[in-house]
């Protein structure tokens, strides 16, 4: 374990914790969740404009600001969101199976990141919803995965939990096994005493629906 990491990051500035995360965590990808239909919203929720950019593109920053394995998973309106969107270093995994529901796109997604990194130690699922998502919270979560040594790290919302979830590569083959509208939470359930959690109260705010995406506008919250 990196010297660093035997005191929080939480002491260092953003900066730094940046710089560290980059130099211990070259095995840790992320796997981006952007493929669905948004069909309760009626237009593509990855283009949504939030605080100067789309949700998906605040998404893709977020990662490539940590410097991490990326992997962007679209299906439906892929040309579309391809050309709104600036990927960098991202890589795209298109799940021509996207109408399944949720667990192809972690499927895909996964074994995209095995084909292209087959020394991934863990892996990062993200959604592309979560307005109030920071690198902070993606580096607390990187944190207590080498200082708690367990297989996942799950963020706490107050009430409920969710995404994003790290899972260590003991855990890929029952992600595998996910069928339809099955998420990750499944995984998460089936192993709760292998559960380390990260503090995100805004979490629970996501987009599905226009009154969610008005309701944001007018919150005044910013990320």
């Amino acid at each position: 374990m990196s010297y660093y990491l035997n005191r929080s990051i939480s002491y260092f500035d953003s900066e730094a914790k940046i710089f560290i995360l980059k130099s211990v965590s070259p095995n840790i990808s992320l796997i981006l969740l952007a493929a669905g239909e948004s069909s309760r919203l009626g237009s593509p929720k990855q283009l949504l404009p939030y605080n100067g950019k789309t949700l998906l593109q605040h998404s893709i920053d977020l990662s490539q600001r940590l410097g991490l394995d990326t992997f962007l998973v679209l299906g439906a309106f892929k040309d579309e969101i391809l050309e709104h969107i600036t990927i960098r270093e991202t890589k795209v995994a298109i799940n021509d199976e996207w109408s399944e529901g949720l667990a192809s796109s972690i499927r895909c997604g996964l074994q995209e990141v095995v084909r292209n990194n087959p020394d991934t130690e863990a892996i990062l699922l993200v959604l592309c919803d979560q307005p109030f998502l920071t690198d902070d919270i993606l580096s607390q979560m990187i944190e207590k995965y080498y200082k708690a040594e367990q297989p996942i790290i799950h963020c706490d919302y107050g009430d409920v939990s969710g995404p994003p979830t790290l899972f260590h590569k003991t855990l890929f083959p029952y992600l595998m096994e996910l069928k339809g509208s099955q998420g990750a939470k499944k995984v998460v359930d089936m192993f709760l005493d292998k559960v380390v959690y990260v503090d995100f109260p805004k979490g629970k705010w996501d987009v599905d629906t226009q009154s969610d995406y008005q309701q944001l506008l007018k919150s005044g919250n910013h990320i």
